[in-house]
């Protein structure tokens, strides 16, 4: 740290210090003076350290120039540019101001002792400094105040023993005070702690719940999976099962169409025994048609409570017969046709 900065820290006791300091300030290297001191013909002081550098960077400015018979070299003065000629005994050849070196040796030694703090005097005697405390006023004042002014009837301690108790309550104060303070830092680590814990159970319920659900998520699907491969094949399956229907209808239809001609042929017989004749095959073709299509209708429900055979010849439309499932779709599959799978 430089010397400037190093004794302008130190506290001042009057503005003069101030403005001394600034008188001891070098010119070149902007501190104070560092011994020893060298004063030009023009009065003005260097740091022998500093006037050597400047003479080293003049003498290369003046050295393509000649120099002065008997000179050694010159320099100009950094504060009023005076023109410098020194002898040949160079920089050494200027004489040292001694004065300003016993001045910084007194500024540093005041600066390192600092001001003296001065002792304070009683408001009503400005010449006697207060050395008692007014226990009654609970106020520090002067033994002439206790003798001759307004504390003369009130109790009084001396200011040393008043100090001392005072200090001692006030560190007493400062004690509770840091013990207070290490239980609440404790407690704000317990909290930290109770913080901490939260977060780590929290980050584990929800690594849980997500791993339950996603279990059931996976039973899920697979149920899923299960549910569409069965109505598939229930689809297949009665699928296959009306058209087996459907085709056996059908073969029916062709019988009865056929019946029907007949029926009609016969009808248009003119004589009678070759009719009766034709009849009684005819009705025994009719039974057994009735029958067929009895056992076809029987996998399929009523219509408007109505058997499909009712009202032909030798049906009864009150018989109702039963497919061995129950209904015509079986197990899983309503009335509509849809498949239920909960079924």
């Amino acid at each position: 740290m430089s010397s400037h900065m190093e004794y302008s820290s130190y506290p001042r006791d009057c503005p003069t210090m101030d403005s001394l300091e600034r008188q001891l300030i070098c010119p070149i290297c902007l501190e104070m003076f560092t011994k020893p001191v060298v004063i030009l013909p023009c009065q003005h002081n260097l740091c022998r350290k500093c006037a050597n550098d400047i003479f080293q960077v003049s003498r290369e400015q003046w050295g393509s120039r000649g120099t002065t018979l008997g000179s050694a070299g010159r320099f100009r003065c950094p504060s009023c540019r005076h023109e410098v000629v020194l002898d040949r005994h160079g920089i050494y050849g200027l004489q040292r101001n001694l004065l300003v070196e016993n001045i910084i040796d007194i500024y540093k030694q005041a600066s390192a002792r600092g001001p003296e703090s001065e002792h304070p005097t009683c408001e009503e005697h400005e010449e006697e400094k207060i050395n008692i405390y007014c226990v009654t006023c609970a106020v520090p004042t002067c033994s002439l105040c206790k003798v001759f002014g307004e504390h003369k009837e009130c109790e009084v301690a001396p200011l040393s023993d008043i100090y001392a108790r005072q200090k001692a309550e006030l560190t007493d104060g400062i004690g509770a005070l840091v013990a207070a303070n290490d239980r609440i830092q404790a407690y704000i680590g317990s909290l930290q702690g109770t913080c901490k814990n939260i977060e780590e159970n929290c980050k584990a319920q929800k690594q849980a719940l997500c791993e339950k659900f996603d279990r059931m998520c996976a039973i899920l699907e697979e149920r899923r999976k299960i549910m569409l491969q069965r109505i598939t094949y229930e689809r297949d399956e009665k699928s296959q099962h009306l058209k087996s229907l459907s085709k056996a209808c059908s073969d029916h239809i062709e019988s009865s169409s056929k019946l029907v001609d007949t029926a009609l042929q016969s009808m248009e017989e003119p004589q009678m025994a070759v009719f009766v004749q034709v009849k009684s095959r005819g009705t025994a073709l009719l039974s057994l048609c009735i029958r067929t299509r009895r056992n076809v209708w029987c996998h399929f429900p009523p219509v408007n409570n109505t058997w499909p055979w009712a009202g032909l010849p030798g049906a009864s439309g009150s018989s109702s017969p039963t497919h061995p499932e129950g209904t015509l779709w079986g197990k899983g599959v309503t009335e509509d046709g849809s498949i239920d799978p909960w079924l």
